[in-house]
């Protein structure tokens, strides 16, 4: 019973995407926010090229990407079984906290578990999370809610 209750746990971005519609994770700020949140603390499992002596040389790793309609993601997984699932099983992959995470995504594009549950992410959308300004000077503001004045 603890092995499941800490499995259910440590996939708890799982869980958020699984109960949240995309709909609601755009049309719902306190839902999107919860959703932020919890994605910079939980661990991510992200895909990488190298070997540890390679990283060490070329002084960094070089992540995995899938191309989603011409555009390269980086992919990133919110439990090594969601990985397992998507990559082969000896797939090396680095695991750290979303917040060490997101700000090297700064202007490019991410999925979070691909898939039907998954979520992609643009750069305005990393952005949001890290809560840095919009470029859309109407929500350079904190607090702003889309509504019917709104012309995006």
């Amino acid at each position: 019973m603890t092995n499941t209750k800490t499995k259910n746990n440590e996939d708890k971005l799982a869980q958020m995407l699984e109960q949240a519609s995309p709909e609601m994770m755009v049309g719902d700020p306190i839902v999107r926010k919860a959703f932020s949140v919890a994605l910079l603390a939980s661990d991510l499992y992200v895909p990488v090229h190298q070997s540890e002596e390679q990283q060490t040389a070329d002084g960094g790793i070089s992540l995995q990407a899938i191309d989603i309609e011409g555009v390269l993601h980086v992919l990133l997984f919110s439990s090594k079984d969601k990985l397992g699932t998507f990559m082969s099983g000896n797939t090396r992959f680095a695991k750290a906290p979303g917040k060490d995470i997101l700000p090297s995504l700064r202007g490019g594009h991410a999925v979070l578990n691909p898939g039907e549950k998954g979520r992609v992410f643009a750069p305005e959308d990393i952005s949001e999370i890290l809560g840095e300004p919009s470029e859309n000077p109407e929500h350079g503001h904190a607090g702003h809610v889309h509504g019917p004045n709104c012309n995006h």
